[in-house]
């Protein structure tokens, strides 16, 4: 029993050594979208069908897509809106455009707002996904409440992977024994 111990606290210090131990930056509000790891947003035009539409949400596991007109952000479609304004209405999705369902002229940001602006955003319009625009008024990102706090937890890892999976509950008997 003594050995598979030692064996164990070996191997942890072995790992320990492995990890890189850079204090990492603190992480800030004023930290701007380009420093989180945003994924590539789905683009579709405007005249696209709601087939394909959901399609494209469906393959690439995203809950919402941006629509251009013209090369510039048009519009928006999120899953709460194909649940409030498609889903059980009958609609023949092969016909439906996007345009004619999407949320016209969403707000967005650019990629040197910092995150605080995307928080402000999210908690006042109750958004959970921000447009994020060029200067010429492009889309060419999306921030999510889920980016956000990936960013933010990515610098307190030990602190969030080593909570207990009930916090509101104690321990009848002290780890370990």
């Amino acid at each position: 029993m003594a050995s598979e111990f030692d064996d164990e606290m070996d191997r942890m210090d072995e790992l320990e050594k492995e990890v890189d131990h850079e204090i990492a930056e603190a992480v800030s509000l004023n930290d701007p979208l380009s420093s989180l790891q945003l994924s590539d947003p789905i683009i579709m035009n405007s005249g696209d069908s709601l087939a394909s539409m959901i399609t494209e949400m469906q393959e690439k596991s995203m809950g919402c897509v941006l629509v251009n007109e013209g090369g510039k952000l048009a519009g928006i479609i999120t899953e709460r809106d194909i649940l409030l304004n498609i889903t059980g209405k009958g609609l023949d999705l092969e016909k439906e455009a996007v345009e004619n369902f999407m949320t016209r002229s969403p707000e967005s940001l650019n990629m040197d707002d910092p995150v605080a602006y995307a928080l402000n955003k999210m908690f006042v319009g109750g958004f959970r996904h921000v447009p994020v625009t060029d200067n010429s008024g492009s889309a060419v990102g999306l921030v999510s409440v889920v980016d956000i706090v990936s960013h933010i937890s990515s610098f307190f890892g030990q602190e969030v992977l080593n909570l207990p999976p009930n916090p509101q509950s104690s321990l009848k008997t002290p780890e370990g024994g």
